[in-house]
């Protein structure tokens, strides 16, 4: 958000850049800031654009299409630059971030709500901080077939009288191996009319090859549901990531850029400077990404990932790709990591990628009784990262490198890949 002064009071406003005039509407107020609402931009900042969506102020989707591309990958330089510094407390050199190749078009994944409005089918987006869904006409960050796709759908939907079943719609569109999986998610075990339309779907659509079924009737946030039916093809697809094949369930965690995922997992790699003779440890390993290619220049990689489907994945890619070097355990990242300090398995290198709120303290006490010499850490949210490169300064790892990543263009969220080394 922009952050307007008046006087020492600030008040926060979406979708202003930096310079920007204009005037505001005070929407929220609280004792020591507010929220606001831009009614009249009367002068421009240097670094704002035209969105090229046209409902971008209202989807919650992008938050940063007002920016150039520039300004965005400073905004987003200084975001990093700031957790470190407040948070971590840590004066180190930041490298200048990597910029996309891509701005748009990039996802290889799209999850979209769907509702039921006077019996036709609405799929979309949520309006910014709500529950609203605005009906998708096309997303720039998605492929032009993922789109039409959803369009297909929705039309299929109502010919088929299917609005008040399905609840989201999933769509993997894999650009290297070609391939699409379609995932359809309702309320309830129902079939008539959801085959019909699968079978409309493939003929219309060849690159298709998997259509999926997913019961999920539990009233939560949770889109995806644990019952799962193939009605077309198979119940995973595959995509090409450096030089490897990886095969991707449903439920698999599998980063949403592959072009920017190959530049951020080349950083990690150089940072990790592996040998032959090394051990490694992969804690949130997901389908094998990081430990299958790190598996190519260690001596042994040990994968832990708590989800069940992602580790069937990895143990199926290590085959796929004829890496004998690795094994994958599933098991909770602070539980197995205690447990290698149990049963005093050590590792040279441990690479840590956590969702956003990071790394628990056991697991990063568990890191640190393992005493790797090197720890590289990729996060996708640079406040619990800098949180975490605290702790581990106090116990005896010093920061060596921070490289930012942008692997989401138009959007506020940043990767960020540390390096770490042990002090003596």
């Amino acid at each position: 958000m922009g952050v307007v002064k008046y006087g020492t009071f600030c008040v926060f406003v979406k979708d202003m850049a930096v310079g920007d005039e204009g005037e505001i509407v005070v929407t929220a107020l609280r004792k020591d800031y507010g929220y606001g609402r831009l009614l009249k931009l009367e002068k421009a900042g240097e670094g704002r654009c035209e969105p090229v969506c046209p409902i971008s102020r209202q989807c919650g989707g992008c938050q940063l299409q007002h920016l150039t591309y520039e300004e965005q990958l400073r905004f987003k330089q200084g975001i990093v630059q700031n957790n470190i510094e407040r948070i971590a407390g840590l004066d180190v050199p930041i490298n200048p971030i990597i910029g996309a190749r891509k701005q748009y078009e990039y996802r290889n994944k799209c999850m979209l709500p769907c509702e039921s409005k006077e019996g036709n089918t609405v799929i979309g987006f949520y309006r910014f901080n709500s529950h609203d869904i605005i009906p998708l006409e096309k997303c720039y960050l998605q492929s032009e077939e993922a789109n039409s796709i959803v369009q297909d759908i929705r039309e299929l939907s109502d010919h088929f009288g299917l609005s008040e079943l399905i609840r989201h719609v999933m769509i993997r569109d894999m650009e290297n191996s070609g391939q699409i999986m379609v995932v359809i998610v309702t309320w309830k075990d129902e079939t008539e009319g959801v085959h019909e339309l699968a079978e409309k779907l493939i003929k219309k659509h060849p690159r298709i090859v998997s259509v999926i079924q997913n019961i999920n009737g539990a009233d939560t946030n949770v889109v995806l549901g644990r019952e799962e039916r193939v009605l077309y093809g198979k119940d995973r697809i595959t995509d090409e990531l450096m030089g490897l094949t990886f095969s991707i369930s449903s439920h698999s965690f599998y980063q949403v850029n592959s072009a920017q995922t190959a530049v951020l997992y080349s950083e990690a790699l150089r940072m990790a400077k592996l040998s032959k003779n090394d051990t490694v440890i992969d804690l949130y390993c997901g389908v094998g990404t990081i430990g299958m290619a790190a598996s190519r220049q260690a001596g042994k990689v040990i994968g832990v990932e708590i989800v069940p489907s992602a580790v069937d994945n990895a143990r199926e890619n290590a085959l796929i790709n004829n890496i004998d070097n690795i094994e994958f355990i599933c098991a909770d990242a602070s539980q197995a990591a205690v447990q290698f300090v149990r049963e005093g398995i050590k590792a040279d290198v441990v690479f840590v990628d956590p969702p956003r709120k990071g790394c628990d303290t056991v697991t990063l006490q568990a890191i640190e009784a393992i005493g790797p010499r090197r720890l590289v850490y990729v996060s996708c949210n640079p406040a619990t990262l800098a949180r975490d490169l605290k702790y581990l300064d106090g116990h005896g790892y010093q920061v060596e490198e921070i490289q930012p990543v942008d692997q989401f263009a138009q959007t506020y969220h940043v990767e960020t890949v540390c390096s770490l080394v042990r002090r003596e």
